[in-house]
């Protein structure tokens, strides 16, 4: 069973943002790479607006667009590392998953 790839589309750039080949920061490139679904994700509710037309736009690429984040209160669920913030980033309410033996907030 293949993997289901997401691009992470996200309305501003902090230095938290993912910069991998999968995120994208505004409308679909001319070039779309092989994904399956969009994941918008909104983390300050000032973006909400932004977001919203960005969803417009990649569903328009005819891609199944889903929207969401913390200005959505929407619940965090599974916490993969790098999906929605940089790898190296720690949620310290959520903890680490890389278990170091000099930290404080592991999983």
């Amino acid at each position: 069973m293949r993997k289901i790839k997401v691009a992470r589309v996200f309305p501003r750039i902090t230095k938290a943002t993912p910069n991998d080949e999968l995120a994208f920061y505004d409308c679909p490139p001319m070039f779309i790479p092989d994904i399956d679904e969009v994941h918008i994700s909104v983390a300050f509710t000032y973006d909400v607006p932004k977001a919203e037309w960005l969803a417009k736009q990649w569903e328009a690429a005819g891609l199944p667009v889903k929207i969401g984040g913390p200005a959505f209160d929407a619940p965090g669920g599974d916490f993969i590392p790098g999906m929605y913030i940089k790898k190296g980033y720690v949620i310290t309410s959520r903890g680490c998953p890389n278990n170091c033996w000099f930290c404080r907030v592991p999983i």
